[in-house]
């Protein structure tokens, strides 16, 4: 059997019934959120808030302590190919405008001298130590000759990391987020690195401790001596 409405007021009834319209019901049928749903979304977010603000600090160290390695390498990168070069280690700079000062040792990087830049991700100017043995050559036949007397000690090595059991051509070394050198790499507690310390330095990749978060790296005299091979 056909039902055919005679009216729009006959439509309206057989789709209407005597049951009250719900705030819910409109909610429901709009697929909107009810106040729990809403509530439970909040918590979720403050929850996420919250861990990104814990996490974001150590997301930042973390990149600047890659970032200064990798500045750290580049570096010792810089200063061996300049040593190929040249057939001479670069003296150190005794203060921050990056220029070679003869008889210098021990002290900041000569980055005017090497034509590159001289500072870690935290700005600082990084330090540098060289043998001196090193630094008054003329000529790669004469570099060599200098790498092979300190290697054979015809002539005494003065640089040395880890305890002595490296013998280095030269090392850089940046003083790391709480801007200061560290002992051992800093002898007289001043924070920085000059020729008033001593010739022995930290291992290079030294982990981070409470009391030391330097970044070292060193070339050794042999792989020098290996690279004019």
């Amino acid at each position: 059997m056909t039902l055919f409405l005679s009216s729009a007021e006959d439509s309206m009834n057989v789709f209407c019934t005597n049951r009250p319209i719900r705030a819910g019901d409109i909610l429901n049928n709009g697929k909107g959120f009810t106040l729990i749903e809403l509530a439970f979304v909040l918590v979720i977010i403050g929850l996420l808030l919250g861990m990104g603000a814990e996490l974001l600090p150590m997301l930042i160290k973390q990149n600047k302590l890659k970032e200064t390695r990798s500045i750290v390498k580049e570096v010792k990168t810089a200063i061996t190919g300049y040593a190929l070069a040249t057939g001479r280690l670069p003296y150190a700079s005794n203060n921050t405008d990056g220029s070679e000062n003869s008889g210098t040792y021990t002290g900041y990087l000569p980055y005017a001298t090497l034509g590159i830049s001289g500072n870690d991700s935290y700005q600082k100017t990084l330090f540098y130590a060289v043998d001196p043995h090193l630094t008054g050559t003329a000529s790669t036949a004469e570099f060599k000759t200098a790498l092979s007397e300190l290697i054979n000690a015809t002539h005494s090595p003065s640089l040395f990391c880890d305890s002595g059991n490296i013998q280095a051509a030269f090392i850089v070394i940046s003083s790391g987020k709480n801007l200061r050198a560290d002992p051992p790499n800093d002898d007289n507690n001043n924070g920085t690195i000059t020729n008033a310390d001593n010739n022995h330095f930290e291992k290079p990749g030294a982990p981070e401790t409470a009391s030391y978060d330097d970044v070292l790296d060193a070339v050794s005299i042999t792989y020098l001596y290996g690279r004019l091979e």
